[in-house]
């Protein structure tokens, strides 16, 4: 569950999805009556939560106290903080033991409690992130190409420590850490994570490329892995294949082993990450469950990507795995707000109603207070709840001019009457994927228009915030609208997305602020132009989307970053109409 990997989507994709996608419904008040309970898994990360035998005995009454179905402890070392990934937490012959855990086998002693207690336990055991194996064996080592030269990838901060998934010995010696765990162990399940590549250029070992090689008949350091091509799309396909087959050789271990009825899962990353060669469908004939991690903020989405079913982390999963009888256990965060628990419950109910079991997944130790809150949510959501409406907030603003927080992100809007200038702030926001999140001050106008504006400033901000102005079919965060925008760091950019929920586009020119923009309607052909002084005008784009006569026009402004102390200034506006 790498969090330099999250870090790493938002600034290869630059990909934000947002909220409310056309044919998804969360019915405005849940139903009258008790919901069916959710099944509770909590995932623990070993190193934080047992460090002694009390450590066991306190959380395992923690979890019983507050309902928990499932400890799925960490078995493996997953990240290289606290100990090195790659070693365990029991007693091994195989992998090396945890510094600390030499004489205190955690897993038997979470196993022993959580069963007396009637709770089960899934050994989670991460695989090919493995700092130890990768420094023991140097032809186990992933190996990434950089600028043509094969190279051992250690991950951007050299902390992500990968060993090669194709490799027969890597294979080996990870299947022999899991067979060890359930002939000496009476685990419930097995749950695999890092069953991946971390991105289209591993792994390019000399054992790799020969396999490939003489499977294909030519070599991968021909392909270009930063543009899509077809062979870069047969070098994933490939890759994908051999993590499936990965899976299967789990599958026929366990059936082959003294107790084959244990369950078998595996955590899997967004759909999104193509580039990490992972596709349940490769795997689902072996399996018994499933966990999307379903972290929509942490990988920048909006709520209703949990749940929907037109695009999403449970429609892709429930698309990939049919068929089949692989339970979905989405794994949830633990520390979003009330209202989008109620939210996301009421989507899952509604949507996905085969879902059981929720997964809530803490990098630290569990608090009590959490697990508290987790087990008064299970049967949510509650039937006086209802959807939070996005309305105008209160501003002082000339007349005619309102604001709205379109997405639900917190933003505001002073106006200087003296300068004629506008000050607007947001935060965690941006207008991309299939739905925005912005601060949007606008005004409701019919037919053609246009609509000028200087950017006099932007200050604290992130390098992809984007001020500018739009031209916006609805106020609905899905809404079909063109803008023209600048950002602090990446030029000037005339974005559109012509369909409802659809995707955006965007086409990108040198600018910096101050710079004055310019976006017009004619018919339904909208144009967007940016200028160095207001009077000389270099067209960046022009796109045709068929629109209502009725449409909303003004100033927006979205900010990936945090700082709450951000702004933006524009001057000098102007609406023709």
């Amino acid at each position: 569950m790498s969090y330099a990997l999250k870090t790493k989507f938002i600034a290869a994709l630059s990909l934000v999805l947002a909220s409310s996608v056309t044919g998804t419904a969360v019915p405005a008040k849940a139903a009258e009556g008790d919901n069916p309970p959710f099944e509770t898994e909590v995932i623990v990360r070993t190193v934080n939560q047992f460090r002694d035998s009390a450590d066991v005995q306190d959380f395992v009454a923690m979890a019983e106290r507050y309902g928990v179905d499932v400890i799925s402890m960490n078995v493996k070392q997953d990240e290289d903080d606290e100990v090195p990934s790659g070693r365990v937490f029991y007693q091994s012959d195989i992998a090396p033991i945890a510094q600390g855990y030499e004489d205190f086998d955690a897993l038997q002693e979470v196993i022993t409690a959580a069963h007396a207690a009637g709770i089960k336990v899934h050994a989670w055991i991460p695989q090919f992130h493995d700092q130890e194996a990768f420094l023991k064996h140097k032809e186990w080592q992933m190996q990434a190409l950089v600028d043509g030269v094969q190279t051992p990838f250690t991950g951007a901060n050299d902390n992500e420590y990968f060993v090669n998934p194709i490799h027969h010995e890597v294979q080996a010696y990870e299947r022999s850490i899991i067979q060890e765990v359930i002939e000496n162990y009476p685990v419930d399940g097995v749950v695999l994570d890092w069953i991946r590549f971390d991105n289209y250029n591993m792994d390019v070992s000399d054992y790799t490329v020969d396999k490939y090689e003489a499977e294909f008949g030519y070599s991968p350091l021909t392909i270009n892995f930063d543009a899509d091509s077809a062979r870069r799309q047969q070098w994933n396909k490939w890759r994908t294949e051999q993590i499936g087959q990965y899976v299967g050789d789990i599958r026929d271990d366990i059936s082959r082993s003294s107790s084959p009825d244990v369950q078998l899962g595996v955590y899997i990353l967004p759909p999104e990450f193509i580039e990490v060669g992972q596709n349940v469908a490769e795997f689902k004939d072996y399996i018994d469950f499933v966990a999307p991690m379903a972290y929509f903020d942490d990988w920048d989405f909006d709520s209703d990507w949990v749940y929907s079913t037109e695009y999403g982390i449970l429609k892709d999963t429930s698309d990939r795995i049919s068929g089949t009888d692989v339970a979905i256990v989405p794994t949830l965060d633990n520390d979003w707000t009330d209202d989008e628990y109620q939210e996301i419950y009421q989507g899952i109910r509604e949507n996905y109603p085969d879902v059981q079991r929720l997964s809530f997944f803490a990098y630290g130790a569990w608090p009590e207070s959490e697990l508290a809150k987790i087990n008064e949510r299970i049967t949510w959501p509650t039937p006086d709840w209802s959807t939070p409406g996005e309305q105008d907030y209160p501003a002082q603003l000339p007349s005619g001019w309102k604001a709205r927080n379109i997405g639900s992100m917190p933003g505001n809007t002073t106006y200087n009457s003296s300068k004629k200038q506008f000050t607007m702030s947001s935060t965690s926001t941006d207008i991309w994927g299939r739905a925005d999140q912005l601060n949007f001050v606008y005004k409701s106008v019919k037919g053609d228009a246009e609509i000028v504006v200087q950017v006099r400033s932007t200050d604290r901000m992130n390098g992809w915030a984007k001020a500018g102005v739009m031209i916006r079919e609805a106020l609905d965060n899905n809404a079909k609208h063109a803008d023209m925008m600048l950002t602090p760091e990446n030029g000037a950019t005339f974005q559109y997305r012509t369909e409802t929920a659809g995707s955006m586009a965007d086409q990108t020119a040198d600018a910096s602020a101050p710079s004055w923009l310019k976006l017009s309607r004619k018919g339904n052909t909208f144009t967007g132009s940016v200028s160095s002084d207001g009077k000389r005008w270099q067209k960046v784009g022009s796109i045709q989307i068929p629109m209502n006569r009725q449409v909303y026009i003004g100033m927006a402004l979205s900010n990936p970053g945090d700082d709450t102390r951000n702004k933006a200034v524009f001057g000098s506006v102007g609406i023709t109409n």
